[in-house]
């Protein structure tokens, strides 16, 4: 990979693993706490990182994306910032039921107060650019959630991945670059999750 002086490199993490998220349910802003595998997958994570020249951690001020985010910082000595632009999208009354049984619903989104893809990608991209242009140093990881970190990754790939198209990890790790214009090195990955299961 060549690296661009001056570019800024930007680690998304997918949160660790809620009960919810093991239930099939829709989470959306409800503030669900990591499960103990979800608390676990941060930790591996952490210590895959540990080494990294990561310096600037941000995240969603749910629980489950700031404690997945704590997790990391700790392990580097760093501070986390959150920001409530970083949340999932809002699901409005269909948060808390079985995404398989109300994924028609979805399509009827404004009838049950369900936030639009568009607003949700227009606040996640606006943050994201925030947080480049403000932060200081070159590596930064920020700790969202699935549904924000796909539409992200929809805009900048025209549509070729994210929303729609890429099933994310707990914990899964994709790699930005920005230089003036957005690059993709790498999504969903979760290689510290399968060292764990190959011990």
């Amino acid at each position: 990979m060549n690296i661009i002086k001056n570019s800024k490199h930007v680690y998304l993490v997918r949160h660790g693993e809620t009960e919810w998220n093991k239930k099939g349910l829709i989470q959306g802003h409800s503030d669900i706490p990591l499960n103990e595998e979800g608390i676990e997958q941060a930790r591996l994570l952490a210590n895959r990182l540990k080494e990294s020249s990561i310096h600037y951690v941000c995240s969603s001020d749910l629980q489950r994306a700031r404690h997945t985010a704590e997790i990391i910082a700790g392990n580097k000595r760093l501070t986390v910032n959150t920001y409530t632009q970083l949340r999932e999208r809002h699901f409005g009354q269909l948060e808390g039921k079985e995404y398989t049984l109300i994924q028609s619903k979805l399509k009827e989104g404004s009838a049950f107060g369900v936030e639009s893809l568009q607003s949700m990608k227009s606040r996640g991209m606006s943050c994201l650019q925030s947080i480049v242009n403000e932060a200081e140093g070159e590596h930064v990881l920020i700790v969202s959630h699935g549904g924000l970190i796909n539409s992200i990754i929809h805009e900048i790939s025209k549509g070729t991945l994210g929303t729609g198209i890429t099933k994310l990890g707990n914990t899964s790790l994709t790699h930005l670059e920005f230089n003036g214009e957005w690059h993709i090195h790498l999504v969903n990955d979760h290689q510290h999750l399968l060292d764990k299961e190959n011990e």
